[in-house]
């Protein structure tokens, strides 16, 4: 993805920003001859997320977004509408659910630890894994957790013969995430 710095940018700003290192920005930008030496307007290159739980703050906004409100609603944290847009009201419940959990720093950006608590998974998987059904959970909200589909969870579940049907302490597959979505 591309990116257009923005006044008081640095290469380690924008890094963090967007879950990467300056070495990573480095490669994909050999235009920049001094690390130390970049310019509001100018456009650079982004490595490509490894992880399905970037940094987020407000002002972001995209389908991590999307998966954090959602995320933190089933948390019973409400993040107001959800529109793929890091704004107060989600920054609002980011901050109440991270002041809930003692061992989170109470920041407002969803950071590793947060997507963590948030029982996110973070890193793409090839293989298919299980999953128990705990109290609460509809096909809808493990989709999100593990960033698959629902669609995908029944193609690898056939016994399930209604989506809508879960027991607590049911088995289920959870097909690979080896793709962001």
């Amino acid at each position: 993805m591309t990116y257009i710095v923005q006044a008081g940018d640095t290469l380690y700003l924008i890094a963090q920003r967007f879950n990467t290192t300056v070495n990573a920005i480095l490669a994909l930008n050999t235009q920049i001859t001094n690390p130390n030496l970049i310019f509001p307007g100018q456009v650079i290159n982004i490595p490509s997320q490894t992880s399905f739980c970037p940094l987020l703050r407000q002002g972001d906004r995209g389908s991590s977004v999307t998966r954090l409100q959602y995320l933190l609603s089933f948390a019973r944290y409400n993040p107001g509408p959800i529109d793929g847009i890091f704004g107060p009201r989600t920054q609002s419940a980011l901050n109440a659910f991270q002041f809930s959990q003692k061992e989170l720093e109470r920041t407002g950006v969803a950071d590793p630890a947060t997507w963590a608590a948030l029982a996110a998974e973070c890193q793409p998987r090839s293989e298919t894994i299980t999953y128990v059904i705990r109290p609460g959970d509809t096909l809808f909200i493990v989709s999100v957790r593990y960033n698959v589909t629902v669609e995908s969870i029944l193609r690898v579940n056939p016994l399930i013969t209604d989506p809508n049907i879960l027991r607590v302490g049911q088995i289920i597959n959870i097909p690979p995430s080896a793709k962001s979505h």
